[in-house]
């Protein structure tokens, strides 16, 4: 079952909102650093939402509520397609800080269609926290530089490499709030 198009975005308000407000207050509070540590924490708190979750839990599909910055597609997601959309996406972001790092252009078009989740496989957990073992190992030993060149995200606006550290963050909390509305529902 699914809830609307993919990549058919957030409304109009809350969209705006995103991008005239929470993403310019992000970049002036948030560092590397300080968006590594956060999302570390939200690791650690996903990691102890699903830690007594059995597989079948982790795979089931549940409907949830309109939450904040989730798309109506995404609304009937399992914890494991929820954490899949999260591998994806930090896979990609990685690959755009990359690029944007070395000062050239990112030609490839990003998509919210792209990055959703696939397979629902049941294995999904191990292979989130093996991605975010290497994504924080990847920002701990990445320069801090600051990239001229930006790309654009979908719905928002051009985010430079750091901007992109900063997304992986925010997108990560926005869907651990996803996972706690799913295991409300399992209940």
């Amino acid at each position: 079952m699914s809830l609307g198009v993919a990549g058919a975005g957030l409304p109009k308000f809350e969209r705006l909102f995103i991008k005239l407000v929470l993403v310019p207050i992000v970049r002036i509070l948030f560092t590397w650093n300080l968006t590594l540590f956060f999302i570390n924490r939200e690791r650690g708190i996903i990691k102890k939402l699903i830690q007594q979750l059995s597989k079948n839990d982790l795979q089931k599909r549940v409907e949830i509520k309109r939450a904040f910055a989730i798309e109506d597609h995404s609304r009937d997601y399992s914890v494991n397609m929820t954490l899949e959309h999260l591998r994806i996406t930090g896979t990609k972001v990685t690959e755009v800080i990359e690029r944007l790092s070395d000062e050239k252009e990112y030609e490839e078009e990003i998509t919210i269609q792209a990055v959703k989740p696939k397979e629902n496989g049941e294995d999904e957990v191990e292979k989130f926290f093996t991605f975010m073992d290497y994504y924080t190992e990847y920002i701990k030993s990445h320069p801090k530089n600051y990239s001229k060149m930006t790309k654009k995200h979908p719905w928002f606006v051009n985010f430079n490499n750091s901007d992109w550290a900063c997304f992986m963050f925010m997108h990560t909390f926005i869907h651990r709030r996803q996972i706690e509305a799913i295991i409300k529902e399992l209940k």
